[in-house]
């Protein structure tokens, strides 16, 4: 197949080196930086904590989509950060009028709506990607994390299916992807608190305190699904409705329950982390800020999420947050 991946960062350079090493013919479409660095180091490496190292060059690095014929694709992951979505939206449209089938794979909530109207209801669809990539020197994408790719259902997607299983990359297919994009929210509560607390992942997970933040954050959001009669999908062993109980166990306990949840990479951190490291805006206003605007349209109280939020967009800002200023949301 012919594919592009659009707004190509750590993700979305990860994602197109894994459709590549699938034999398929995959442009990135990216930012100068990108393409400079991917073409100084001569191409892409993938690594991931369970030992891969793969090299690999995409077939085609760009900086902006066309008109030429070459701008044709059959499928077009669009991995853009969710407010850069509506600055893209003439190129989306491009893109979809030359057949592409567009696939939005942003975390949270809201982002899509923004721009949908503009697009044939025909040509787009969503997806989910499970795992942490980290942007590393030499153009090296490092998974650090593990779980199964999600698509909306239709015969692209069928197809990215045996693709991403044929590499050993589970992949789940689903008609209705409301209950997944709730259920990666639960977990995409995370983003933040790593942000803020300024560790890997692992090491965040391991402090009780930081989980339990965490625990009250899901425990708001799971209150309002469950007020807007949706059933979050499980992506972990532990059923969403139990996570936050788990979360706010003992270390012990927790890290006995808990075993493929810390099962991670030691160096994995969260993009949101790394969007605040490099200076660039988040996407908190999609997730922990999502969260406590329906909150509020559900007259649902949210205030470990709407505190999570402030915090978040006081470091965007470059003001100084600390983990005891975190740790304050549950008093």
């Amino acid at each position: 197949m012919k594919i592009a991946v659009f707004g190509a960062g750590s993700t979305g350079c990860y994602l197109g080196g894994l459709l590549s090493l699938a034999d398929n013919e995959v442009t990135l479409i990216c930012r100068p930086r990108i393409k400079d660095m991917i073409e100084q180091a001569g191409g892409l490496t993938l690594t991931d904590f369970e030992g891969q190292h793969e090299q690999l060059m995409p077939s085609r690095l760009i900086t902006e989509v066309t008109d030429d014929t070459n701008m044709h694709f059959d499928i077009v992951l669009v991995t853009l950060k969710c407010h850069h979505l509506i600055s893209a939206q003439e190129d989306l449209v491009k893109l979809s009028q030359g057949g592409a089938k567009l696939i939005f794979m942003q975390n949270g909530l809201g982002s899509l709506e923004l721009i949908s109207e503009q697009l044939p209801p025909e040509k787009v669809l969503q997806g989910i990607t499970p795992f942490n990539v980290l942007s590393k020197e030499q153009a090296t994408f490092h998974r650090g994390t593990e779980g199964a790719m999600i698509f909306q259902r239709c015969p692209e997607t069928k197809a990215l299916k045996q693709q991403f299983e044929a590499l050993g990359f589970p992949c789940e297919l689903y008609d209705d992807m409301r209950p997944a994009i709730y259920g990666k929210l639960l977990m995409n509560l995370n983003n933040a608190i790593n942000a803020i607390a300024d560790l890997p992942i692992k090491t965040q997970l391991q402090n009780r305190r930081c989980r339990k933040v965490l625990a009250g954050a899901m425990k708001e959001w799971l209150a309002v699904a469950s007020a807007s009669g949706v059933n979050l999908i499980q992506y972990t062993a532990i059923k969403p409705s139990l996570v936050p109980y788990v979360l706010a166990l003992p270390n012990l306990l927790f890290e006995a329950l808990a075993k493929k949840m810390i099962a991670i990479d030691p160096e994995a951190r969260s993009s949101m982390w790394e969007d605040i490291q490099a200076g660039r805006k988040t996407e908190i206003e999609f997730l922990n800020g999502a969260v406590a605007d329906l909150a509020q349209e559900t007259k649902i109280p949210a205030p470990i999420n709407h505190g999570i939020s402030q915090l978040v967009t006081a470091k965007e800002q470059g003001e100084s947050v600390t983990l005891e200023q975190l740790f304050a949301l549950l008093s």
